[in-house]
């Protein structure tokens, strides 16, 4: 069953987007129209996972979708416990869950970090993380399932400052904001750290393969 449907498919995520922008309510188009660009620039790439999806050649597998390092238990000593805040669980791609694992703990600064020249790759925790999860998930992994990782490493981020975006244009109807600018400092954060993403591709790239070699 799909808790909460569309909830990782950028396409709808897009359309969402652009229904905004065809409203323009409070006038905040023009604004952003840069942001726009950048994001829809990159729109056909982004379809990657969704596409491999539909054409049945990633298998549906119960997931997550909320794999952010707080929704881990862990006790007095830092052990792990279990995995919590599961009302998000439902049938997904392993994709989206490891690649909003990434988005979550490979970003040096905070998710709306107004100075995005902070904003710089944690790859020390790239290599752990993309280490741990190979070292369980590899033996069940499909080989597109495996080449659908770094797509997702680059989705994520992007996918979360369209949401964000597109609550701006609408006049911050869905996300609670702590001051008027608060949703576009975060769409500005997430792109930036997509493109931190873009540009040490090859590295991550590299460190997934090494890992699936050693693992």
């Amino acid at each position: 069953m799909e808790i909460l449907p569309n909830f990782h498919n950028i396409e709808f995520r897009l359309n969402n987007l652009r229904d905004a922008i065809t409203k323009n309510p409070v006038n905040r188009v023009i604004e952003v129209q840069d942001l726009l660009d950048y994001i829809f620039e990159r729109e056909d790439k982004m379809r990657t996972i969704l596409e491999l999806g539909r054409a049945n050649k990633l298998p549906l597998r119960i997931t997550h979708n909320d794999t952010k390092f707080n929704n881990v238990l862990l006790d007095k000593d830092d052990n792990v416990q279990c995995v919590i805040d599961l009302d998000t669980v439902m049938p997904g791609y392993v994709a989206y869950d490891f690649g909003d694992a990434i988005r979550t703990i490979i970003n040096s600064a905070a998710e709306d970090e107004a100075d995005v020249s902070k904003i710089v790759l944690n790859i020390p925790l790239f290599q752990s993380f993309t280490a741990g999860y190979l070292s369980e998930a590899k033996d069940f992994l499909t080989e597109t399932e495996v080449g659908s990782l770094i797509p997702a490493v680059h989705l994520l981020p992007y996918m979360q400052a369209v949401r964000f975006l597109t609550d701006y244009i609408n006049g911050d109807t869905y996300y609670k904001i702590a001051y008027p600018e608060h949703n576009l400092v975060r769409t500005k954060a997430q792109l930036k750290l997509v493109h931190e993403l873009e540009v040490n591709n090859e590295k991550l790239t590299d460190i997934l393969a090494e890992n699936l070699m050693s693992n």
